[in-house]
């Protein structure tokens, strides 16, 4: 056995690096003070000991707090397995139980270790897009999939962008003009998102597009909720923080949109430059399940959170208002909850 292998065991059953430091140097002593275990692994006594607690609680170690100075005590390579084998017993049953209603025959999940071939891959989801495409990519590798955003943006599709660090400094924002749909800059370094139409998405290691090869890895799922979830969380987090680099034109109307969120950017920039719109809507009653069509149905406001400046109460809302069967009411994207109606077409006109 190497230490480099049972490090790398120890990450994937979700142990932090600061806990496997210290379980490292507990595996060491066999049995130590805690104030022993402090002076081996070079980190202060307060997070020695919540790592300690936290070993305890994994079945790793026994923590022993009530004796003066605590001691704590590497469980046998049998009780820590036996531990480790009981969390994955439930952890089976669990994920059992959540896809029991689920039909995934069609769910792929991919473990990406190249750089090369997570470009590939970054570019082929970004061709497959029919809705929209949301990228959180480094500047400094922004111009390796120009080609797949522009045809993307020329099919009609939606391409929100947020570039990060590194390579803000030499960015020409000009580039971003044909490529994108909307795009934000933001100076740090968060982990690299693509997600394709709400379904697909891969998450990346920080490094593994801008540095070559590297110990980390990108994880790509298809036809999961998660991938709504990551864009939901950028959009709701890091897109709120950064600043509004580009804005596309607005359309020509009438025009249909494959989202709702698409056709918001559209009604905002008409309402802003003095042109009021109408929309017609095939839409979801929230509550009941009716399925209504709303035709050309006056927008009386936009709450959104894509185009500075914000006008949403919170991160992720992005709705309208319109005026429908006497009375106004919202509109929301894919699983609304607390909008009236959910949208599941929409075309925009103008109302002169």
């Amino acid at each position: 056995m190497t230490e480099g292998r049972l490090r790398k065991n120890l990450a994937l059953l979700g142990l932090s690096a600061k806990e496997i430091s210290v379980y490292l140097t507990i595996l060491d002593h066999g049995k130590a003070t805690v104030s022993q275990v402090v002076d081996d692994s070079d980190a202060s006594q307060r997070h020695v000991y919540q790592m300690c607690e936290q070993l305890d609680e994994r079945g790793l170690v026994v923590l022993n707090d009530h004796v003066r100075p605590s001691v704590v005590r590497a469980q046998t390579a049998d009780s820590a397995v036996a531990s480790i084998d009981g969390r994955l017993t439930e952890l089976e049953a669990d994920i059992g139980e959540a896809l029991a209603e689920r039909d995934v025959s069609a769910l792929e999940v991919e473990l990406i270790k190249s750089g090369q071939t997570l470009a590939k891959r970054w570019r082929r989801d970004i061709e497959s897009a029919t809705g929209e495409v949301f990228i959180c990519l480094p500047a400094d590798v922004f111009d390796r999939f120009t080609g797949a955003l522009a045809d993307a943006v020329d099919r009609g599709i939606a391409v929100y962008a947020l570039v990060t660090d590194p390579g803000l400094d030499a960015f020409d924002y000009a580039a971003l003009d044909g490529y994108t749909t909307l795009a934000r800059t933001w100076a740090h370094e968060p982990r690299p998102l693509l997600t394709v139409d709400r379904e697909r998405m891969v998450l990346d290691d920080p490094n593994l597009l801008t540095t070559g090869p590297t110990d980390g890895s990108a994880i790509a799922l298809t036809r999961s909720a998660l991938a709504g979830n990551l864009f939901s969380t950028y959009l709701s987090n890091f897109w709120q923080i950064a600043s509004e680099a580009y804005c596309c034109d607005r359309d020509l109307l009438p025009r249909s949109y494959p989202t709702l969120r698409n056709a918001i950017i559209q009604a905002t920039l008409q309402q802003r430059a003095g042109r009021d719109v109408t929309a017609t809507i095939t839409a979801q009653d929230t509550d009941t399940g009716e399925i209504v069509e709303m035709e050309s149905v006056p927008v009386v406001e936009i709450r959104q959170g894509l185009v500075d400046p914000f006008t949403n109460e919170f991160p992720v809302e992005n709705s309208i208002r319109v005026e429908y069967d006497g009375e106004t009411v919202s509109v929301g994207g894919v699983q609304s909850v607390i909008e009236d109606y959910e949208a599941l077409d929409v075309r925009l006109e103008r109302a002169d």
